[in-house]
């Protein structure tokens, strides 16, 4: 799987500047959904906020989802966020499998009250729904082989292979620096094989 990230790097960052700024002003447009306008308080405007940023700067990791409302497995047009964990090590661009394990310790979480300060924010943040995190550190009682972090993401259909949500593994644009805002890699710099993949 690594070769085909080194090809999700190539077709993002190594597009003609002229076709970069097309997009820029286009394509890599992600609207807020209308709801987040009636909580000014939401911090996942933060996300839309940055976006210009992430795009211009972030790097290419693989991303596995923690969580993501249903309604994205299926057709549809609602556009949702959900939670995302990540590495920026490169272990993780050759073993994209072991975020599986971690995202599903995670997930495990949810709905309960560990004894554990750290575990215990996780499992409020993840229960809640509602609470958005850009680069939360995950505890090393969850993983201490692989320094991970999880962020708030948004997830746009016109930006997903075949519109919806395939399975849980997906190439994410991720910040370099603090705080780490993440978003998945639109579909346009998805190498074929990718996409096939995805969409089996």
């Amino acid at each position: 799987m690594n070769d085909q990230l080194e090809l999700c790097r190539s077709n993002f960052f190594g597009r003609a500047s002229i076709k970069k700024v097309w997009d820029k002003f286009t394509y890599l447009r992600v609207p807020k959904p209308d709801w987040l306008g009636e909580d000014p308080s939401d911090r996942l405007s933060v996300l839309f906020d940055n976006l210009e940023m992430l795009y211009a700067d972030g790097t290419i990791v693989w991303g596995r989802i923690i969580q993501a409302n249903g309604l994205l497995f299926e057709s549809g047009e609602d556009n949702c966020p959900g939670e995302v964990v990540y590495s920026l090590t490169d272990r993780a661009d050759n073993e994209p499998e072991c975020l599986t394990d971690i995202a599903g310790r995670l997930y495990q979480l949810k709905g309960t009250t560990p004894a554990d300060s750290e575990l215990l924010n996780i499992a409020r943040y993840l229960s809640d729904e509602h609470v958005r995190v850009f680069g939360l550190p995950v505890p090393h009682s969850v993983n201490a082989s692989l320094r991970c972090k999880i962020s708030t993401t948004y997830f746009y259909r016109k930006h997903l292979p075949g519109g919806r949500l395939c399975t849980m593994l997906l190439p994410i644009v991720v910040s370099r620096n603090s705080p780490h805002f993440a978003m998945p890699l639109p579909q346009k710099y998805w190498p074929k094989e990718l996409v096939a993949w995805w969409t089996r």
